[in-house]
């Protein structure tokens, strides 16, 4: 029987050989370029944006993983797995692991720039500032992970499922515009991962709401665990693609 850093380690391993990695630093390189090209920029700002990105990023991370899984092979791990809950927790050791290096350099590089060029922010970044905008992006990041990784195609047909995550997405993004039309759009809050809440309750201000901050980074922690239980379900349940 295999442990949970075994068959994180294999898995790593099948995971150099996709281009998910690449593709992946080359669309946050185009980002950071794109981003950081324009001065002066706010400091919150940049945080919350780049929560965004790594969100819309790790979503293709996590349906390029599970798009090259091969149901034999995956069958073999879990028979080689116990208890179960090795198998998936591997699964998620590895996405989460990805999600993690984007997230840390997403974090760390406003710093590097801000000392490259002193006068790059409206103001100077504070441990705060890393300590809330690190966070926000980690856990954006995290949403992702688990909303690309929900529509799995052992259950859900591959094209729906793209077509299913690019509405959640949307709907994600345009939440709150939904909800000033009718209060009955309310309800999104529970069905949809809140990546644009902190851009509502930062308004015209540059600094985080520590209160507020914690509590969406709350929500989202809450959003990704039900989506994770939810999914692990639906694998046990649908063991090899449709």
């Amino acid at each position: 029987m295999k442990s949970i850093s075994e068959l994180y380690t294999i898995r790593k391993k099948l995971a150099k050989k996709s281009p998910v990695w690449i593709v992946s630093f080359l669309l946050l390189a185009a980002f950071l370029g794109m981003m950081y090209s324009v001065a002066p920029a706010y400091v919150c700002s940049s945080y919350l944006l780049s929560s965004v990105f790594l969100y819309f990023l790790c979503i293709y991370i996590s349906m390029s993983l599970h798009g090259r899984e091969n149901d034999v092979f995956e069958e073999v791990l879990l028979l080689h797995s116990r208890p179960d809950a090795a198998y998936y927790l591997s699964r998620e050791l590895l996405q989460l692991c990805m999600c993690l290096i984007f997230a840390f350099v997403l974090s760390v590089f406003p710093i590097l720039k801000s000392i490259v060029q002193p006068h790059y922010f409206t103001r100077a970044i504070t441990a705060a500032d890393v300590i809330y905008g690190g966070a926000m992006i980690l856990f954006c990041g995290i949403c992702g992970i688990e909303s690309g990784d929900l529509f799995h195609p052992r259950y859900i047909n591959r094209k729906f499922g793209y077509c299913a995550v690019i509405l959640l997405s949307v709907l994600a993004v345009c939440k709150h515009a939904l909800i000033q039309t009718s209060a009955l759009f309310r309800i999104l809050d529970i069905f949809l991962p809140p990546i644009m809440d902190s851009f509502i309750l930062l308004g015209n201000t540059d600094s985080f709401d520590g209160k507020g901050t914690v509590l969406i980074l709350l929500h989202m922690l809450v959003y990704s665990s039900v989506i994770t239980a939810i999914k692990i379900v639906l694998l046990k349940r649908w063991k090899y693609r449709m």
